[in-house]
């Protein structure tokens, strides 16, 4: 969404929020439809032309009352492809980040508790059952 089709979404739908804050309010309803959704619904209509449309809707107890409409279209191919790229290697690196914390962190077991280090590194044999009640 760009300044300019925020504008023309702002004029139709009559939204008082700002373009500086709409990625803010955007936020905010699709977390109030996770952690509220008894009360906040999100839909989302996809056609098969590649449109789609994502309402979000608030259940007041006597009516439904929608908040905001969202227009959705395909993306390219190409930009998907590097979307998830992106994020791919975004995610490798923090990967490759967290085994080297990893390493660091098994490096300073080692020195200061080497047997605690033999330990974490076992694989358990078998799993203990939990303890029940009192046995007769």
């Amino acid at each position: 969404m760009d300044e300019v089709g925020f504008r023309m979404m702002q004029e139709e739908q009559k939204l008082m929020v700002e373009f500086e804050d709409y990625s803010k309010v955007l936020s905010s309803m699709l977390n109030s439809c996770i952690k509220e959704s008894h009360t906040h619904l999100a839909i989302l209509v996809m056609r098969e032309d590649g449109l789609a449309r994502l309402d979000f809707i608030r259940n007041m107890e006597y009516k439904f009352v929608e908040l905001l409409t969202c227009k959705f279209f395909k993306s390219p191919e190409e930009i998907v492809r590097q979307h998830i790229a992106y994020r791919y290697n975004a995610m490798k690196s923090r990967l490759a980040l967290m085994h080297g914390r990893l390493q660091d962190v098994n490096a300073l077991v080692k020195v200061k508790n080497p047997s605690l280090l033999l330990q974490l590194k076992q694989k358990p044999t078998s799993r203990q059952k939990p303890l029940s009640g009192s046995r007769r």
